[in-house]
């Protein structure tokens, strides 16, 4: 038997050639994209709750001026007459601010006025008891000041009026007599009150 011969360049080359191949291809495998492991990772979106708005700051519109505690007096001097005339006592309730409001609609200037607190309530000038709800009374009282009179008819009842709000249960016109109007609110107990004059009215917030 013969033995093989050697084989030609030409075959030794093309051997060559295709081993080279096969390394190139598997080294290209073993360096290709990372595993999912060694891939950074994106940080994802916090989701830590943001800070949300107290709710005890109050909403706007709400009144800021500072609060008092009765008793309050305001003194005037008024030249009469004509005497200011308490035309219209109206009621609010303002729970997203805090406070209940009574405003007193007036003809002429403002008068003098104080803010009070009492056990009871009497009308003036009869002296009689006026039963209303409400566990302390704010006896709001104006100098010089009436309301009747006049051609216009007024707006204000002579009986107890009950809102119902949680700070003003109520109120009524406990007192008309010789220039001295004198209303009556009232509270579950005593409260802080604002009071703030405009051109036509007084206005009187107690707080909840």
């Amino acid at each position: 038997m013969r033995s093989p011969g050697p084989k030609s360049p030409r075959a030794l080359i093309a051997v060559l050639a295709l081993a080279l191949a096969a390394a190139a291809c598997s080294a290209s495998t073993a360096g290709g994209s990372p595993s999912p492991a060694s891939r950074t990772a994106t940080p994802a979106p916090s989701t830590a709750a943001q800070p949300s708005p107290s709710a005890a700051l109050p909403s706007a519109g709400c009144d800021t001026r500072p609060w008092q505690t009765a008793p309050v007096a305001v003194t005037r001097d008024v030249p009469v007459p004509p005497v200011p005339v308490i035309t219209a006592v109206r009621t609010a309730a303002h729970p997203e601010c805090g406070y209940d409001r009574l405003v007193l609609d007036i003809t002429g200037p403002v008068p003098g006025y104080t803010l009070s607190y009492s056990t009871q309530v009497t009308a003036d000038p009869s002296g009689r008891a006026i039963t209303m709800p409400g566990r302390r009374f704010l006896l709001i009282t104006l100098r010089p000041a009436q309301a009747h009179g006049g051609s216009a008819a007024l707006a204000i009842p002579r009986t107890v009026q009950r809102p119902g709000y949680p700070a003003l249960m109520s109120w009524v016109l406990a007192g008309d007599f010789e220039g001295v109007v004198t209303l009556a609110a009232g509270l579950p107990d005593t409260a802080s009150v604002r009071v703030a004059e405009l051109a036509d009215r007084l206005y009187i917030d107690v707080k909840r």
